[in-house]
């Protein structure tokens, strides 16, 4: 009977535990990419491609309707600040008016009434603007419960914007 050295053993041994570990390593690289909604790893079940599919649509369209709203959000400000500096100019010219001449006093009083115009459109745009924030705020909710934190597969995401 033939017997190996220590040390040509413990090679022997060292290489078989590599060739092991590689073994039981290489499915793990097979393992799919995770990904999730929201800032955490995300937790729970998988999203199904449809539930993900949903998801992905739903984040769109948030996206879209951020967009839409900060831009009517930039517009109202503009025109508040325009009936605000208006307002200053009338307050101005109110100061230095002729309240002598009929025709001074009428061009006053119909800039005057222009603004108060300006003020009702400005003031009834207010609550439809509103009620659509209102209503991203509850869609965002719902967005929320059902896609936030939630885990998918990253080859489910390539394939649905894929078309698939």
């Amino acid at each position: 009977m033939h017997t190996q050295p220590p040390l040509q053993s413990l090679l022997n041994a060292s290489i078989a535990g590599a060739l092991l570990a590689a073994a039981f390593a290489a499915p793990a690289a097979d393992k799919p990419k995770e990904a999730s909604f929201g800032k955490s790893k995300g937790s729970g079940a998988y999203l199904t491609r449809d539930q993900l599919r949903s998801c992905l649509s739903q984040q769109t369209r948030l996206a879209g309707r951020d967009e839409e709203l900060l831009k009517e959000q930039a517009a109202m400000a503009t025109a508040k600040a325009d009936l605000a500096r208006s307002g200053d100019e009338l307050k101005d010219q109110l100061a230095t008016l002729d309240r002598t001449s009929p025709d001074a006093v009428a061009a006053y009083n119909e800039r005057a009434a222009a603004r108060d115009k300006e003020i009702d459109a400005y003031d009834a745009r207010v609550p439809g603007f509103n009620e659509r924030v209102e209503a991203i705020k509850t869609e965002r909710e719902t967005f929320g419960k059902g896609c936030d934190n939630r885990r998918y597969f990253e080859e489910d995401e390539i394939a649905i914007r894929k078309g698939k």
